[in-house]
């Protein structure tokens, strides 16, 4: 794809999700720099990079053709730069950018929350995108990543040639890629939807294994509904970024066992490994990003008179959690009877 050579992609925070977009974009033909931790260069330096898919067939990268780097030096050549730090990095990264970044290097934010495209913008004024990754992307081994849900990348729309470059390089790797004008209401919709991370983290298994639990999908339906309230309260409307809205995310949520299963399993395909990015860092030791899931609820909530008790107790516990260091491995039953007997929670 000759186009795409002149096109310099750097990866800024290469864990799991930079990792999976770099190697993709680099399969189709763009140049990419993955910038990231020592840990992770070790791997790739080792085994390669490997990304497998619950329905695509595996992209390997030998590792003579990877270039991994620990130093901020590669964002100096850079044309497009594809944001993947955690949240709460966002600020540290982006005046990192605004000193070492050409004035016009385009930036694209694929992080989780709503307000990391604004911060990139404030801090390093340079064109910023805001973007969207509905699928889950989990460390399978050494330099081995494994996409186990479907989805397309959704980016804010825009006129630059260099973010066009890059929707015709995501959809020749085999990503689906869509663009809108909306991004923010987007935005707030997978905001909703990922609050089961959270949960994830709690329950220490599978997406799949706390999703087979009625109580479970209880108590996120509520924890979702909570949220859509209050986004609608404070004049957002949060919109659907997969098959289904998050209305009927929430209803299908409530629905008996013998049900669940073959309805979910139309509206969104989830492999049995499948685990949410929260779990993974709360394992691996890593910061929280809750803060910008649950936290975005709670701080809404408040700057709008209104009130967020199932958020902010999901939230309390989480963060409890990443203080110990382990998932407290909590059932379906367990994450329930956080409820009080008027249906709120203790």
């Amino acid at each position: 794809m000759g186009a795409l050579n002149p096109l310099n992609v750097v990866i800024l925070g290469a864990g799991s999700i930079g990792c999976y977009l770099g190697g993709y974009l680099q399969s189709a033909g763009a140049s990419v720099t993955f910038i990231g931790r020592e840990r992770v260069k070790w791997d790739l330096d080792m085994k390669g990079l490997t990304l497998t898919h619950y329905k695509r067939r595996p992209v390997h990268i030998s590792r003579e053709h990877i270039n991994y780097q620990m130093v901020y030096e590669p964002l100096a050549a850079a044309d497009v730069i594809l944001v993947c730090v955690k949240s709460q990095d966002t600020a540290d990264v982006a005046r990192t950018i605004a000193q070492l970044a050409p004035a016009q290097a385009l930036l694209v934010s694929f992080q989780n929350g709503v307000s990391n495209a604004e911060t990139l913008r404030q801090h390093t004024a340079r064109p910023t995108l805001a973007a969207i990754v509905p699928f889950n992307v989990t460390p399978s081994g050494r330099g081995e990543y494994h996409c186990g849900t479907e989805g397309d990348l959704i980016i804010e729309a825009t006129d630059d040639a260099r973010s066009k470059t890059l929707v015709k390089a995501f959809k020749k790797s085999g990503i689906g890629v869509k663009t809108t004008k909306e991004i923010v209401n987007y935005q707030w919709g997978k905001l909703i939807i990922n609050l089961n991370n959270a949960l994830n983290a709690l329950s220490g298994g599978t997406l799949r294994q706390g999703l087979s639990q009625k109580p479970y999908r209880q108590v996120c339906a509520a924890m979702m509904e909570e949220a859509l309230n209050i986004c609608r309260g404070a004049g957002t409307d949060p919109k659907s970024f997969s098959k289904t809205s998050v209305e009927k995310s929430i209803k299908v949520l409530r629905l008996p066992n013998l049900l669940f299963g073959p309805v979910m399993n139309n509206i969104i395909k989830i492999d049995e490994n499948a685990r949410s990015s929260t779990l993974d860092d709360l394992e691996a030791g890593k910061a929280s990003e809750v803060d910008y899931l649950q936290g975005e609820i709670v701080r809404l909530a408040r700057q709008t008179n209104q009130y967020a008790p199932i958020n902010l107790t999901v939230l309390e516990h989480v963060q409890k959690a990443f203080m110990v260091g382990q998932s407290p491995n909590m059932t379906g039953d367990d994450l329930l009877n956080l409820f009080d007997s008027s249906g709120g929670f203790q």
